[in-house]
């Protein structure tokens, strides 16, 4: 058994050398000991969607992408701004229905006078990166809604371990302590109550580690790159060239 965790030891160590990108006297790194203590209180955002519309990195590679693809095509003159997320919405709106308003944030994209381009093929590209900025807009805002709703959930968890479980299972086990030193229970009762303590600690180290998960995950929504964000951003710019090249 020993043999058998001193390998798995090494095998996650290695999986977390690789993530790290680490070698030669890196690999000598230290980590802590035990998991940090839950902060006193958790982070709280009066606007979330705000902070990451403002700072993730995708939406500012979908910003470049747009002057890349206007670039390339050479188009200069603007006509009009319109909004990213409105225009996505209101492709979807149904005869008869409201126009969607009421967003606090906005994405404005500038639309070109194609006219002299003559050219639909430079429309159609120039607005299909249109379309993938308002996609990768409303991906972070949905996204930063759902990691802060986990992360706060998290803490909640995390906190009620910390706070009333865990004090709650050691003070039946003392109390089960008593009763089995006055012989008012048995021995296997005693031991079945140290498994449920030692299940409660478990399980509230479990649910700190998931609130440093989540916490890291906040992040990620909040100053990162949305799933596939990397890998449409690559292919817009070689579309646009192409086209570039073709005029």
């Amino acid at each position: 058994m020993l043999a058998r965790a001193r390998a798995a030891d090494v095998a996650v160590r290695e999986r977390l050398t690789r993530l790290l990108g680490l070698w030669g006297n890196d690999l000598a790194f230290k980590l802590p000991e035990r998991i940090p203590d839950l902060p006193k209180e958790p982070r709280i955002y009066t606007d979330v969607e705000a902070l990451a519309v403002a700072n993730r990195a995708d939406l500012k590679a979908a910003r470049a992408d747009l002057e890349a693809t206007a670039a390339a095509l050479g188009l200069t003159r603007v006509t009009r701004l319109v909004s990213a997320l409105q225009l996505s919405f209101d492709k979807h709106r149904q005869t008869g229905e409201e126009k969607r308003t009421g967003y606090e944030i906005d994405i404005s994209v500038p639309i070109f006078d194609f006219g002299e381009a003559r050219v639909a093929k430079a429309e159609n590209l120039y607005m299909r990166a249109v379309h993938r900025a308002a996609e990768t807009a409303i991906n972070a805002r949905s996204e930063v809604r759902e990691a802060y709703l986990g992360y706060r959930t998290a803490y909640d968890v995390a906190r009620r371990y910390r706070d009333e479980i865990v004090p709650l299972r050691k003070t039946i086990s003392e109390e089960m302590l008593l009763r089995y030193n006055g012989m008012l229970v048995s021995v296997f009762e005693l031991l079945s109550d140290t498994r449920d303590q030692i299940a409660g600690v478990i399980a509230a180290i479990a649910a700190q580690r998931d609130f440093w998960l989540a916490d890291m995950g906040l992040e990620i929504a909040l100053y990162g790159l949305s799933a596939g964000a990397t890998a449409t951003t690559e292919a817009a710019a070689p579309a646009a060239s192409a086209a570039a090249g073709g005029h």
